[in-house]
Protein backbone atom coordinates (compact mmCIF):
# COMPACT_ATOMS: atom_id res chain seq x y z
CA UNK A 1 0.00 0.00 0.00
CA UNK A 2 1.77 3.38 -0.50
CA UNK A 3 1.93 6.28 1.38
CA UNK A 4 -0.86 8.59 0.17
CA UNK A 5 -3.41 5.05 0.70
CA UNK A 6 -2.04 4.89 3.93
CA UNK A 7 -2.42 8.51 5.21
CA UNK A 8 -5.89 8.54 3.42
CA UNK A 9 -7.10 5.26 6.06
CA UNK A 10 -5.53 7.16 8.80
CA UNK A 11 -7.63 9.81 8.00
CA UNK A 12 -10.86 7.71 7.94
CA UNK A 13 -10.08 6.06 10.82
CA UNK A 14 -9.04 9.46 13.00
CA UNK A 15 -13.20 10.71 11.40
CA UNK A 16 -14.68 7.10 12.27
CA UNK A 17 -13.45 7.74 15.79
CA UNK A 18 -14.87 11.08 16.01
CA UNK A 19 -17.74 10.04 14.76
CA UNK A 20 -18.50 7.70 17.72
CA UNK A 21 -17.23 10.28 19.99
CA UNK A 22 -20.14 12.24 18.49
CA UNK A 23 -22.35 9.71 19.02
CA UNK A 24 -21.12 9.08 22.64
CA UNK A 25 -22.01 12.98 23.36
CA UNK A 26 -25.33 12.69 21.98
CA UNK A 27 -26.04 9.99 24.13
CA UNK A 28 -25.07 11.78 27.20
CA UNK A 29 -26.90 14.87 25.95
CA UNK A 30 -30.05 13.87 25.05
CA UNK A 31 -30.03 9.73 26.19
CA UNK A 32 -30.31 7.53 23.02
CA UNK A 33 -30.02 3.49 22.68
CA UNK A 34 -29.04 0.90 20.23
CA UNK A 35 -30.53 3.59 17.30
CA UNK A 36 -27.54 5.23 18.05
CA UNK A 37 -25.20 2.35 17.05
CA UNK A 38 -27.30 1.35 14.21
CA UNK A 39 -27.36 5.03 13.06
CA UNK A 40 -23.55 5.24 13.74
CA UNK A 41 -22.58 1.61 11.70
CA UNK A 42 -25.22 3.22 8.50
CA UNK A 43 -23.00 6.32 8.40
CA UNK A 44 -20.06 3.98 8.37
CA UNK A 45 -21.66 1.78 6.24
CA UNK A 46 -22.91 4.70 3.33
CA UNK A 47 -20.12 6.48 3.68
CA UNK A 48 -16.94 5.46 4.42
CA UNK A 49 -17.29 1.63 3.33
CA UNK A 50 -17.67 2.62 -0.76
CA UNK A 51 -14.82 5.01 -0.51
CA UNK A 52 -12.48 3.00 0.96
CA UNK A 53 -14.02 -0.30 -2.06
CA UNK A 54 -13.04 1.94 -4.41
CA UNK A 55 -9.19 2.64 -3.30
CA UNK A 56 -9.46 -1.00 -3.42
CA UNK A 57 -10.52 -1.49 -7.11
CA UNK A 58 -8.32 0.81 -8.09
CA UNK A 59 -5.55 -0.80 -6.88
CA UNK A 60 -4.81 1.12 -3.72
CA UNK A 61 -4.92 -1.86 -1.59
CA UNK A 62 -4.81 -5.40 -1.25
CA UNK A 63 -7.70 -7.28 0.29
CA UNK A 64 -6.07 -8.50 3.53
CA UNK A 65 -5.76 -4.31 4.44
CA UNK A 66 -9.86 -3.71 3.66
CA UNK A 67 -10.57 -6.91 5.68
CA UNK A 68 -8.23 -4.91 8.65
CA UNK A 69 -10.01 -1.66 8.00
CA UNK A 70 -13.51 -3.40 8.00
CA UNK A 71 -12.44 -5.19 11.00
CA UNK A 72 -11.54 -1.82 12.89
CA UNK A 73 -14.95 -0.11 11.88
CA UNK A 74 -16.60 -2.72 13.22
CA UNK A 75 -14.79 -2.96 16.71
CA UNK A 76 -15.64 0.62 16.62
CA UNK A 77 -19.11 -0.05 16.51
CA UNK A 78 -18.84 -2.75 19.14
CA UNK A 79 -17.14 -0.33 21.38
CA UNK A 80 -19.86 2.32 21.04
CA UNK A 81 -22.81 -0.08 22.07
CA UNK A 82 -20.63 -0.69 25.42
CA UNK A 83 -20.13 2.76 26.32
CA UNK A 84 -23.89 3.25 25.50
CA UNK A 85 -24.17 0.39 27.44
CA UNK A 86 -22.06 1.66 30.23
CA UNK A 87 -23.58 5.10 30.94
CA UNK A 88 -27.31 3.34 30.62
CA UNK A 89 -28.12 4.64 27.29
CA UNK A 90 -29.06 0.87 26.39
CA UNK A 91 -30.64 -1.35 28.61
CA UNK A 92 -29.11 -5.11 28.53
CA UNK A 93 -31.29 -7.99 29.83
CA UNK A 94 -29.33 -10.22 32.64
CA UNK A 95 -29.75 -13.60 31.84
CA UNK A 96 -31.06 -15.69 34.79
CA UNK A 97 -27.15 -17.47 35.43
CA UNK A 98 -25.59 -13.51 35.87
CA UNK A 99 -28.53 -12.89 38.31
Amino acid sequence: MDEDVRRELEDLKTMVLAWKESYIKMARENGGGEYLVEEYNSEIEEFVFPYVYKIMKLGGMEMEDLEVFIRFCQHQTLELREALIEMGAILVEKEENDA
